[in-house]
């Protein structure tokens, strides 16, 4: 059995833990900086409880910690847990830069360890089943994905506390909507395209704001085709898939046909299972691909578990986290550049 420890006990832990304790796991050490919130899933779990994340890190009774702090203190935790021999899962993004992600994964390597950056739209099985059938779908031509999200931030009085600098958008994401929604949009481009080798972007920051409403990006894929992606808090409602506002998908063009991804709101998966539809260029034909309505966390915490007892590697790996913050930076860069940039590599 596995014994994991949480670091963070915010919203998104609960997501780690629940699904480590439907894939068997145990529980056995957790930590945050609000007592009251650690002692809560201790106490539901008869875990240890701790507000010093390196009692759990040092607790010889864990073998696989779980880090789902805010992203500036992820290079820390994760680089002591490396050091102290601990698999780790780290939530997206890996940290708030690409030279500390590729510090992580440069130590991950050198260790030997298991490491995962928590992208989970991975697992959904609409997205598996894309990832499938792309192998004999020919060249990409093009991708087009996209994650909008129902949030009014263009025409709202807005809060003080989205004026007062630092926000708390900025102090507990490092960013605003690239790096909430648009990682997981940009993972997927680069789990379904590979690596993009240049990038022209666009940021929208609303006046009296610290933090981005908006980002747009054209990539240039390595391996053939380009990618359009964008993401935005919107003010429109009852749009989308689920027709709730939450509007995320993916376009994949190819030489053999087209592949459309829907996937469903991120904190209430439960309500509808994401869909694929494959558009077959030869018999034109379209198939639907529906699944029954699935935690994506929890396929991930499961897959997690079982590869790090099989002694496999992480996936998404550390690498990969890096990947996306690599070109979170770049779309920032760009943006502010007002131009077109090659994307340089730091593990080339």
């Amino acid at each position: 059995m596995v014994k994991t420890g949480i670091i963070g006990c915010g919203n998104i832990s609960r997501f780690h833990y629940e699904g480590y304790e439907k894939a068997g796991a145990k529980i056995a050490h957790v930590c945050d900086i609000r007592q009251e919130a650690a002692k809560a899933v201790g106490d539901r779990y008869g875990a240890k409880v701790s507000t010093d994340y390196m009692s759990v890190i040092e607790d010889p009774e864990v073998d696989l910690i779980s880090v789902t702090t805010i992203a500036s203190m992820h290079k820390d935790i994760c680089l002591a847990a490396i050091s102290a021999g601990k698999g780790v899962v780290c939530e997206k993004t890996l940290t708030d830069n690409p030279s500390d992600s590729a510090e992580v994964a440069r130590a991950a390597d050198s260790a030997g360890s298991f490491f995962a950056t928590g992208y989970m739209k991975r697992f959904f099985p609409a997205s598996i089943k894309a990832k499938e059938l792309l192998q004999d779908m020919g060249d990409v031509i093009s991708i087009y994905g996209r994650s909008y999200q129902p949030w009014n931030l263009w025409t709202s009085e807005l809060d003080e506390s989205l004026t007062t600098h630092p926000s708390w958008v900025r102090r507990t994401y490092g960013g605003g909507v690239l790096v909430c929604g648009g990682s997981h949009i940009l993972d997927l481009i680069h789990w379904f395209g590979g690596r993009p080798s240049a990038v022209c972007g666009d940021v929208h920051v609303r006046a009296g704001m610290d933090f981005d409403n908006q980002a747009n990006a054209m990539f240039v894929l390595e391996n053939g085709g380009v990618a359009h992606f964008e993401t935005c808090w919107h003010p429109i409602s009852a749009v989308g898939y689920e027709r709730n506002g939450w509007d995320e998908r993916f376009e994949i063009n190819t030489t053999k046909g087209r592949l459309e991804l829907y996937t469903v709101q991120w904190d209430s998966p439960l309500n509808n299972g994401a869909l694929l539809v494959h558009h077959d260029a030869a018999s034109g034909n379209a198939t639907e691909y529906r699944f029954r309505p699935m935690n994506p966390f929890h396929a991930e915490m499961a897959e997690m578990a079982r590869r790090f007892e099989a002694g496999e590697p992480g996936l998404p790996s550390a690498w990969d986290g890096y990947v996306v913050d690599e070109l979170i930076s770049h779309i920032l860069s760009s943006s502010e550049q007002k131009a077109r940039l090659e994307i340089n590599w730091q593990d080339r």
